[in-house]
Parts: structure tokens; C-alpha cells; sequence
């Protein structure tokens, strides 16, 4: 372009627009800065072009300049498809998602028609903010103008549809497309995943291997993460075998995913051995193996890794706080709760919400509930999590006074509780020896909507069992089959317990009577009775001899 100049050739607004193109292919701003100079430097010839200016409108928008971006487009005169498409994709990037709805709306009402590149950002809109009115508003859009049938459009149609949580939407719009390709295959996959629905998404993943299709890392992922969440260890080593034989690179995001997996399933050595073999790490991947040794209970091997971590010139997060956090509330390590704190408050971490509960956590396991009660009191918006913290560390201690008040006063404040508040009453009145009061709970529990858990039937079996209640602890363990729930080890273990209880006290009873009815006895003969009926209770107990 300088030596055309230098030439004294004229340049055309078709050169700049293909020069501006250009920077938009390589996201070369400084370089478009420039030729935009020289456009304003020609006069109002070239720079109120309708051509440039949405050319230059495309440019900034392409190149994430929000501001600059945004003022070319308010001064245009006609907005045609293109500048609306590169202002909405703009807005949508940025996470302005309500602005990019509103250009959607607001184009046609200026008689532009949405294409199929428009559609795709207002729906990706649609998912982040969960707008699944507005997005079936777009979807009908899509079926009247025939754009069902773009590949693209139907991706973003199923990604939309899984961030909103409707996955039988999602699954119609994948099965009725005739062209699938990886990206529509992946939406479906992370949508079921993000929902939970994780077997589902291993069936699907391996549909696409059946149908040929090239597997991506984002194919792979999903699959990770669905074995890590159902802990399928031989779908979960598929996985990671497919991107090893596929030549993909171990990069943070395939590798930190291969490591939750392999820490979701216990196989602590395998994801030691992938994050040696990683080059790059970032703050997540070592967040990862922090996690994944405390939760298995490696804590020197967790704090070794922090040390390691700051070698590196990391900086430790909210997620290594929350970890460290854990360690010291597991092992009881004031000390290192005390130094973890200290730094959350230098580095202005303790406002985390997540950072603030461990904090609270810690002191609460640690026996210092005045220290956890004046964390919360200093935080001024508390959550759901941060008031089922509180009352746990009261009901842990059995201070069930103070845990009803907690309860009840959050109720006051607009915070609803859930299964995990009541579960926290209970325990605090069992463990104080109110038996009565927890059952009640129960009853008031049931009656608000709230259905009890595994954890709430295990707290009162236990807490009734050890608080001699054993037939009423068995009667709840009936009533926990009854409710559908399927009993686990800890369930069990206290049903069994209460049942030796009820018969050791019907043994006693039984020899109390007897001995009653031998007054006058000698304590001699007595004695040699009710040793003569404990043989007998042992030749009555089931003998298994094993057979040759």
C-alpha cells in the first residue's frame, strides 16, 4: 500500500477492505490501527464509506476492541447483516449476553434478517444466561427461515437446549440432523455430562466411534469426565488411551482432565505419572493433584506439592486455599489452618465464599468455634453453604441450642434450608441426648418438602442405636428401605449394633426374672444356674461346620 502511494496510484475502498480482511485473518490490531489512520487521514471519502466503515466495524469487533468497536457501529448509517453479526458475536464473547439478544431483537425490528452466523452467538447467549424461553423463541426462528438444516445452527441448537437442561429438546434436534459432524456430536456429549446424565454421554461418545467420526479432545474430555463422575475406571483408561493412540497433545486441558479422572478414582500413581509427563501446567492442573492427595489423605504429599507449586512462581488460589484449608480441618493442625489463613487475608482471598466456609470449616474441626462463629459473623452475604458450616460445626459439638437458633434465624434472613441444614439439626439433638426433639425434626423435616437422605436415616439409626433406642433404630432402618434409600456400610454397621443391644438387654431382663423367682437361693447355686443357661444359649446359637 505505501509504495502505491509513493506511486501516486489511487487506492480504492475495495484495497483498504481487503487490507482490513486482512488483519482480521491474523487478529493483526496494530496493524489495522495503521491502515485506519490512513483512512481518517484521506477524509471523510473513505472514512464515511459504507463499505470501510463496516469493514472497520468488523475489524474491532473481530479483534475484541469493545469500545472502539462499538462507537463505529452507533455512527454507521446502514447496518447490514454483517455489522450486526460482528457486533452480537462481539457482545457474545465478552459475555455482554443480554446486549447480544437485544441486537438480535433489535435488527429485525430494523428490517435485517439474521443469518446462519448470527443465530449460533444469540443462541450461545440464550445457554450462558439460561434463557430457555428466549431460545426457543430463536429455535422457531431457525425452522421458519430453514435454517434447521446448517450444521452449525442445529450444534449451537443442542448446545444451547444442554446448558438450559433440557436434554429431550437437545437429543430431538441431534437426531433429526442428516450431517452431523465432531462439533454437533461434542454438544451433545458435554450437555449430558453437564447435567449429570453421564452414562448417557459414554453412549453416545462411543456411538460416534461406531459412526467414524474424528474424535476431538473436547470428545475425549466429556468422556473423562463422565467415567471420573460414575468412577468407570475401564471406560476412563479408554479414554486416555484413545489420546495417546490419536497423537493428541497433553496439553492443560486434555491433562488436567486425565488427572481428575484418575484422582476421582483413587489411582493416585497414574495421575502422578500423567502430570510429570505434562509440559505446561497451569494453576488448575496443580490445583488437581493438591486435591487429589488430600482427599485421599497423602497430606505431606499435598503440602509438598504447594511448596513445589511456589517454586514455580504460582500463586496460590482460592481452590489451593480451599485445599490447604481441608488438609489442616482433616488432620487438626491449627498451626497450618492459622498460616493458610493469614495468607487468604494477605492476598484478599478470605472473601471467597469457598474459601471462607473452609476457613470456617477449619477452625469448627479444630475445636475453636469461637474463631469459626467470628468468621461468620464477619461476612456480610452468606450463603446456603456458609450457614450449612455453621450449623454443622455447632451440631458436631452437640450444641443443639444454638444450632436451632442458627437454623431458624436463616431462615429469617431469606435463606431456605436444605436436607443438609435439617441433617445438621438432627445430629445436634442426638448428639445432646434429645432424642425426641430429633425425631420431631424429622417429622417438621418431611412436612416442609424436604425428603431425607442417606446421611439423615444413617445420623438418626446411629444416634438412636448409641443412645440405647435400638428397636426405634431399627425401626428407622426398616422405614429407610421402605423410602426406596439402600443401605450402606455405616447404615448397616448401626442397625447390626442395635440388634446386639436389644438382645444383650433381653438377656439380662430374662436372668433378672429368673433370679427372682430364687430368692433365698444360695449365691453358690445361683451362680451355677445361670452359668448352666448361658451353655445352653450357646449349643442353641447356628453352628457351620465345613463339609469335606
Amino acid at each position: 500500500m505505501t509504495k502505491m502511494e509513493h506511486e501516486n496510484l489511487q487506492i480504492g475502498p475495495e484495497i483498504y477492505g481487503e487490507l482490513l480482511q486482512g488483519c482480521v485473518y491474523e487478529r493483526a490490531i496494530y496493524t489495522g490501527q495503521q491502515i485506519h489512520a490512513r483512512i481518517l487521514k484521506h477524509g471523510d471519502f473513505f472514512s464515511r464509506n459504507e463499505y470501510i466503515a463496516t469493514k472497520l466495524v468488523v475489524f474491532y469487533a473481530k479483534c475484541d476492541v469493545l469500545d472502539v468497536a462499538n462507537s463505529l457501529f452507533f455512527r454507521l448509517r446502514v447496518k447490514n447483516v454483517f455489522s450486526w453479526a460482528a457486533i452480537i458475536g462481539l457482545n457474545c464473547r465478552m459475555g455482554s449476553c443480554e446486549e447480544a439478544i437485544m441486537g438480535f431483537v433489535e435488527m429485525q425490528e430494523n428490517g435485517v434478517s439474521p443469518d446462519n452466523f448470527v443465530v449460533p452467538n444469540v443462541l450461545k447467549a440464550c445457554g450462558a444466561l439460561g434463557w430457555i424461553g428466549f431460545g426457543r423463541v430463536v429455535h422457531g426462528y431457525v425452522m421458519k427461515v430453514g435454517f434447521d438444516g446448517c450444521v452449525f445452527v442445529a450444534s449451537s441448537l443442542i448446545d444451547m437446549y444442554g446448558k438450559c437442561g433440557v436434554l429431550d429438546e437437545a437429543r430431538k434436534v441431534f437426531d433429526g440432523m442428516i450431517l452431523r459432524n465432531a462439533v454437533a456430536w461434542n454438544s451433545m456429549t458435554v450437555g449430558y455430562v453437564q447435567n449429570g446424565l453421564n452414562e448417557e454421554a459414554i453412549g453416545v461418545f462411543y456411538d460416534m466411534r461406531v459412526e467414524g467420526v474424528e474424535l476431538t479432545r473436547i470428545s475425549v474430555t466429556s468422556l473423562l469426565s463422565a467415567s471420573a463422575n460414575l468412577d468407570a475406571l475401564e471406560e476412563g483408561k479408554q479414554g486416555h488411551a484413545i489420546a495417546v493412540i490419536s497423537g493428541m497433545e497433553l496439553d492443560n486441558v486434555l491433562g488436567s482432565s486425565i488427572i481428575n479422572f484418575y484422582s476421582k478414582v483413587g489411582l493416585i500413581a497414574e495421575a502422578e505419572l500423567v502430570f510429570s509427563r505434562m509440559i505446561e501446567k497451569d494453576i488448575v492442573t496443580w490445583n488437581l493433584l493438591i486435591s487429589c492427595y488430600v482427599q485421599n489423605g497423602q497430606i505431606h504429599k499435598a503440602l509438598n506439592m504447594c511448596y513445589l507449586m511456589r517454586s514455580e512462581l504460582l500463586k496460590f488460589d482460592c481452590v489451593t486455599l480451599a485445599s490447604i484449608l481441608a488438609a489442616a480441618a482433616d488432620t487438626r493442625c491449627i498451626k497450618l489452618g492459622k498460616e493458610a489463613h493469614c495468607y487468604c487475608i494477605r492476598n484478599n482471598l478470605d472473601c471467597d465464599v469457598v474459601v471462607a466456609s473452609s476457613i470456617l470449616d477449619m477452625y469448627a474441626k479444630c475445636k475453636r468455634i469461637d474463631d469459626a462463629r467470628r468468621i461468620f459473623d464477619s461476612i456480610s452475604h452468606k450463603d446456603i453453604v456458609m450457614w450449612n458450616t455453621i450449623l454443622a460445626a455447632y451440631a458436631d459439638l452437640g450444641l443443639s441450642g444454638e444450632t436451632l437458633r442458627l437454623f431458624y434465624q436463616m431462615q429469617l434472613e431469606g435463606i431456605s434450608p436444605n436436607v443438609i441444614s435439617w441433617n445438621s439439626v438432627i445430629l445436634g439433638f442426638l448428639r445432646n441426648g434429645c432424642v425426641n426433639e430429633a425425631k420431631d425434626m424429622l417429622t417438621q423435616m418431611q412436612s416442609s418438602g424436604v425428603q431425607p437422605n442417606i446421611i439423615t436415616w444413617t445420623t438418626l439409626i446411629t444416634g438412636l442405636s448409641q443412645k440405647g433406642y435400638g428397636d426405634e433404630a431399627i425401626l428407622f432402618f426398616q422405614k429407610m428401605q421402605e423410602t426406596g434409600i439402600k443401605p450402606r456400610a455405616p447404615s448397616i454397621t448401626s442397625a447390626l449394633s442395635a440388634c446386639t443391644d436389644l438382645r444383650e438387654r433381653t438377656m439380662i431382663s430374662e436372668k433378672k426374672m429368673v433370679c427372682g423367682q430364687f430368692k433365698g437361693t444360695s449365691p453358690l447355686e445361683l451362680k451355677f444356674f445361670l452359668c448352666h443357661v448361658d451353655c445352653l444359649e450357646d449349643e442353641m446359637e447356628p453352628r457351620f461346620e465345613e463339609k469335606e
